[in-house]
């Protein structure tokens, strides 16, 4: 009996050990500080035993990436108040994205709204301020609504979704389509289209387009605009978020270049919006990477609506060239992956003797120079 009891006792002991931390913590804490010497610190109260944050904030420079943001991750260490600490090095300043690894899973921030999908999981959102461009990507005071609707695609019988931004004051909708309020002001319009792997959120969230635009209005660096952000991924499904749609958008790539369904869809969008929001007479279209390539067949689909083109790290062909006096403006990173198609279809612009510029910058393929050109853009318009 005693040798029982004693081998009872030892197979007892790695259970007590596994057993999860009780812990009693306030929910009011700060679970991301920026602090005045630009490093971020993390913290993280509730259960578990390995936690870490994963951030594209943890490089040492600007940016070294050819595609996509790169990311890296920090243990955290448990503190005497029970909760998990890190603190990063000093980083300079921009938007930057986060998550919590708990136990080796994903667990976005429950104490910061700010968030973005991206690559199938949401991240949150981060802004370190010290620069005039990263002042333009912090939230302002609202100035405008942004509205999440839809339209439908009579070609494609379905209805895609879209946000719109309009500028304070709101106009008075239409009670009936095509009538518009007499003495309503009007307003420039910006479409800004996505790249492959995005969906109707990505310019508000990860390219903090509204942020950019209210930001610059507010410092008259440019003009209040409504900007339109569609979903262009394919076989987009009603009852289903786009964001999941990366690896459809893949596989169907030949059919995406060659059926110009999404663009035809898009000329649809273009008279909704049009028949619906105060639009003045000034038209512009933008999008990066494969989104640059559907905003230029958009814009040809349509000779003479659009003012300009923007063309953010495009992925273009020698098709995509303005049937028109459109005046393009190209954007490319000097180690983005597609850098040498950017100067390829700079050169057939050029030797086309069509109105452009062209603007080399560093990085690659990433949202912090997409962000950029935006502001860039904005500016040019």
């Amino acid at each position: 009996m005693i040798i029982l009891l004693i081998l009872l006792l030892v197979c007892a002991l790695p259970v007590e050990a596994r057993t999860p931390r009780t812990i009693t913590i306030s929910s009011e804490y700060e679970s991301v500080t920026v602090n005045e010497d630009s490093t971020v610190s993390f913290c993280y109260c509730g259960p578990g035993r390995r936690v870490s944050v994963q951030s594209d904030l943890l490089y040492a420079d600007e940016d070294t990436a050819r595609y996509t943001d790169r990311t890296r991750r920090i243990k955290m260490r448990l503190g005497s108040d029970g909760c998990f600490h890190a603190t990063t090095r000093a980083v300079s300043p921009e938007t930057y994205t986060y998550c919590f690894r708990v136990n080796g899973k994903r667990k976005p921030d429950p104490l910061n709204s700010d968030t973005a999908w991206q690559k199938m999981h949401k991240w949150n959102v981060v802004n370190v301020g010290g620069s005039e461009r990263a002042e333009l990507y912090r939230t302002p005071d609202r100035q405008g609504e942004l509205i999440r609707t839809s339209w439908y695609s009579s070609n494609e019988r379905l209805h895609r979704r879209v946000n719109v931004y309009v500028p304070n004051p709101t106009p008075t909708l239409p009670s009936r389509e095509g009538e518009k309020t007499v003495g309503e002001r009007k307003f420039p319009v910006v479409y800004l289209i996505h790249g492959i792997n995005g969906y109707e959120g990505s310019w508000s969230e990860r390219g903090r387009a509204i942020n950019i635009l209210e930001n610059m209005v507010a410092e008259g660096l440019c003009e209040p605009m409504i900007l339109v952000m569609p979903d262009v991924n394919f076989g987009v499904h009603e009852d289903k978020p786009s964001h999941h749609t990366l690896w459809n958008n893949i596989f169907n790539y030949p059919r995406l270049c060659h059926d110009h369904d999404i663009e035809r869809s898009l000329v649809e969008l273009v008279q909704m919006v049009d028949s619906t929001y105060p639009v003045s007479d000034k038209h512009y279209i933008a999008g990066l990477s494969d989104g640059a390539r559907i905003a230029a067949n958009t814009a040809n689909l349509m000779p003479g609506y659009f003012e300009a083109i923007g063309m953010f790290s495009p992925v273009v062909h020698k098709s995509q060239l303005p049937t028109d006096s459109t005046t393009v403006y190209i954007y490319t990173g000097k180690k983005d992956l597609f850098h040498p198609n950017a100067k390829r279809f700079n050169r057939r612009m050029e030797k086309a003797q069509k109105p452009h510029s062209y603007t080399e910058s560093i990085g690659g393929h990433t949202w912090r120079n997409w962000r950029s050109y935006l502001v860039d853009f904005l500016r040019k318009l």
